[in-house]
Formats: structure tokens, sequence, C-alpha cells
């Protein structure tokens, strides 16, 4: 079974309504047109319509947590907000039928979990299962670009991890496997929290990986916070993340639009955030003053 979402989106804003969906998790996306006016046109897309004045979006989500999720987050932008089981049509065979071994810099690989990667390159082996966080999407790939940076360029032995928002664990793993001593895997989705475990054994970090379902006040501090989800929930948990971060550590925010960047900085004061996009996608990153 799966839960779909359904909702109707005016003009132009459903792209950005589409990206928020695949960043809360939504395993596919469908869009189609709700008759009553003229199509936009992209200049790429000539003789194809790109959106209607009215389109609707549909989103399917592995887990009803999920779904009230991102329900919650793009509630006050859509018409005719929708929710329900449906019989299971397969999204996660289609989105694991082309799951190929990919890279995120020359130094840092995602694998399949049957795949072996020639000796010598550091590879998370991976299996998206039910839970957000391959390394495809920008949000992820920021993140995993952040990590494999920031403990290249330094000693990663006693750097503990917080990863908040962990999907499939995908970010945790990988700072493990480069030498962080140990791991916090934080989500409010269960499927997530049971892929990342799986994922964890999968990649022989198990051991050093510990997963919940929230923070609590004496986790921590540690030495790299990372935490992708998007503005809303990085602004309301600001300040459990700033309590996380050791003295000299690490944050990285990422799921930001480049609109929402001025809120995301504000909610975190005290700490000197730069900031790096992909895709229309802004990952913050930074110290304490």
């Amino acid at each position: 079974m799966s839960v779909k979402l359904s909702c109707i989106a005016r003009g132009l804003r459903v792209e950005a309504l589409g990206q928020i969906l695949d960043a809360a998790g939504a395993r596919a996306l469908a869009f189609e047109e709700v008759p009553g006016g003229p199509a936009f046109y992209d200049e790429g897309l000539a003789c194809e319509p790109r959106y209607w004045p009215h389109t609707r979006i549909t989103a399917f989500f592995a887990s009803e947590t999920q779904a009230r999720f991102a329900q919650e987050i793009v509630a006050g932008d859509v018409e005719a907000l929708s929710r329900e089981w449906v019989a299971d049509e397969g999204w996660e065979a289609l989105t694991s039928r082309d799951w190929r071994a990919f890279s995120i810099t020359e130094g840092l690989w995602i694998y399949p979990n049957d795949e072996q990667p020639p000796p010598g390159r550091l590879a998370v082996h991976l299996d998206p299962g039910l839970a957000f966080g391959t390394g495809t999407h920008p949000t992820t790939r920021l993140c995993l670009t952040w990590i494999y940076d920031t403990l290249e360029g330094e000693a990663p032995r006693g750097r503990e991890i917080l990863d908040f928002g962990c999907g499939s664990g995908i970010l945790a793993i990988a700072a493990l496997l480069m030498g962080a001593q140990a791991a916090l895997c934080v989500d409010i989705d269960p499927l997530a929290l049971t892929a990342t475990l799986d994922n964890a054994r999968r990649n022989g970090v198990a051991e050093r990986l510990r997963a919940a379902t929230g923070l609590a006040r004496d986790d921590g501090p540690y030495g790299l916070v990372v935490a992708n989800i998007l503005a809303g929930p990085l602004i309301a948990q600001a300040p459990a993340l700033m309590r996380a971060t050791a003295a000299d550590g690490r944050l990285a925010l990422s799921g930001i639009l480049p609109d929402q960047v001025p809120a995301v900085i504000q909610a975190f004061p005290g700490f000197t955030l730069a900031a790096h996009e992909d895709e229309g996608w802004v990952l913050l990153h930074g110290r304490r003053s």
C-alpha cells in the first residue's frame, strides 16, 4: 500500500511545490492539467505545455507519517488537498529499477547493494527501500559534498555526527566510512530508521550508529551536525540543533529554497553561515561566530 497525496497548485508555483514534495520523501510525482485556461510554456519546450493555470499534483508516499508531514508543509499553497491509502503500484520497484552507481565527488560514490566498487574507491552501499535519501536529490548531494569536503580537510577521528532527518542514513554512513567516530540518526518516520539501520549494517558501521525518533536534551554535543529537512522544520528545530552543536563544531542545514535563506539564518543567531546552491536548493554551513 502507498499513501496518495493529491492537490491543485496555481501557475508557476507548481515546480517549487513538486520539489518540496520530492524533498519530503515522495516516491513518485505526477502532474496533470485541470482544465480552465491557456498553458504556460518553457522556452525549451515550445511545443509542449509545462504548466497550466491550475495543475493537479499527485504524490505517492511509502508511509502515513511522510504523507502527513508533506501535507502540512504545502497546505497553505494549494487547493483541494486530500490524502488516501491506495493499492501499491510498485513505486519502490520503479525507483530501484534503474538504480546505478554514481559519484558525489571524485572521491565519494554511491553504490547499489549488489554492485562492488573498484579497489580503493570510497563507496556507500545503499538500498533506498522506503526512505528518502539516495544521494540523487540536490539537497542530499549538497550534504554529502559538505561532509566529504569537511572530513577530507581535517582529521575526523573523535568526531561524532548528528544526522537530523536521516532518511536512509546516507549522510551519517558516509561520515562514518570517512572516519567519524559515531553517529546519531534522528527521524520521525519509523521506516526511515529501519532503512538507516539496515544500510548501516550493509556498510559495516552499525556498531557506531544509533537511531532515534527524537533528540534528547542530553544528546551531544556533536562535532558535526547536519539537518537535511526543509526550511520550516529547520527554523522550528533551531534551538535543539544549536544546542546539539559543539562549541567548535560544524553545522550544515539543507532543504532550503533561495528566498528562505534569510529566515533560516535569522533562526540561528551566533552562527556564521555560508551558502552553497545546487539546482535551486541551498545548503547553509558554518560555525559559531
